[in-house]
Order: structure tokens, then sequence, then C-alpha cells
């Protein structure tokens, strides 16, 4: 994405009602996303994740997936909940319908698809936060699960690690971290998680991963 463009994005997201002005955009956030000509940071861009790329991320599958994500999370019984990514709040609407959980908490990095979200959960008991997923606005151990759906696979592969170890860290010791990934996209080994769950056979190329926290450190490796 040229220069001028960036900054021109930029200006204009940070102007959004949604928006955190405290947040900044990494340069790997500002370039073009498939078919998305100014990545996340137009309202033409969300729409066109919402109505078109997201289908291609889940290979048509992803109303299969919704569910098997809300039916681990049903079993599980999370009272704090946070999902890392929610783009538009399709996963969020479901778990919230179902009753999970007694905090919901939606971050994205986008303020367009964060309002779209907020349009869509207008009614719903959710607070939806403007921030960097490698830079989570909570404490340590604040939730008791969290959802990770397309997110970590989407990154460049260098900073998956942190963002895997950033989700561990406000995960209490015995929650739960939900991954819907791509198969290609293979989740970091981290010594603070242990995969106790998984589930590949009926959701095509995509698989989804329930991983307990440790009492290991946050960010060692295995």
């Amino acid at each position: 994405m040229p220069p001028t463009q960036a900054k021109a994005l930029v200006e204009a997201a940070t102007a959004m009602p949604t928006s955190d002005p405290r947040v900044s955009y990494p340069a790997w956030y500002l370039h073009r996303w498939h078919f998305l000509p100014e990545g996340y940071l137009s309202r033409r861009s969300a729409a066109g994740y919402e109505h078109l790329v997201r289908h291609l991320y889940n290979q048509g599958l992803e109303a299969k997936t919704i569910r098997a994500a809300v039916s681990e999370l049903a079993r599980l019984k999370p009272g704090a909940l946070l999902e890392v990514g929610c783009g538009p709040g399709r996963l969020l609407q479901k778990i919230a319908e179902r009753g999970i959980g007694r905090d919901l908490v939606g971050i994205d990095l986008s303020p367009y698809l964060l309002e779209r979200a907020r349009r869509r959960l207008k009614h719903q008991r959710i607070r939806l936060v403007h921030a960097n997923g490698l830079a989570l606005p909570a404490d340590e151990g604040a939730f008791d699960a969290a959802v990770s759906s397309h997110y970590v696979g989407h990154l460049p592969p260098a900073l998956r690690p942190a963002a895997v170890a950033e989700l561990a860290r406000v995960v209490r010791p015995g929650g739960h971290i939900i991954a819907v990934e791509h198969r290609w996209h293979p989740w970091p080994e981290l010594a603070a998680l242990k995969r106790v769950r998984h589930l590949k056979q009926s959701l095509g190329f995509i698989g989804l991963s329930v991983y307990e926290r440790t009492d290991a450190a946050v960010g060692a490796s295995s």
C-alpha cells in the first residue's frame, strides 16, 4: 500500500467513533488483504470482508464452524469470555444468543469492522474494544476463555507466537482458548498451553482446537 494512501486511511480510521486514538496500526496491517483494496481500513473493505472474504476464510462452512465453537464454549461454561479478531461480530452474536458467559468482550483492530459489529450486537450484552491483539488491554488471567477464529493464522508468521502468548496471558490458569484455523496455519506451540480437544473431520480444511492454559509461565516455548 503506498505511504500516502496508508496515511490517509489511518487518519480516517482514527476519526471513527469506534476508534481508540491511542491505537496504532503496524506496517504489516497496512496493505491489501485478499480482495480488500484498503485492507481492513475502510467501510468498503469491511463490507467486502463480510459479504465475500469471510466465506472464503470459512470454506463455505461458517455456520457449521460457529456451531462447533459455540458448542465447545457451552461445554466449558466460561464466565468471562474474550474474542480477539471479532470482525463484524457473527460469532459473538451466536455466543450471546446461547446465553454463554456473563462478561463478553470482542476486540478488533479495524474500527470499520467494529462499526458493523456494533450494529449487529446493539441489543446484546457485549463490550466491543478497539485494540491490537498483540497488546490486549486486559490483566493477566482476566478471562475464563478466549476465542481466536481465523486471527492468529492470518498474522505474519513471525508474529504468531507472540499473538498466542498474549491470548494465553489473559486467560486464567485452567482456562481455555478456542482456536479456529485453516489446517495450513499451524498453531504455535507454547509451554503454557496444552491441546485438550481437536475437531477436524466435519469442518473441511478448517480445524477447531481447544487449548487449556497450564501453570507454566506464559511466553515459554515448548
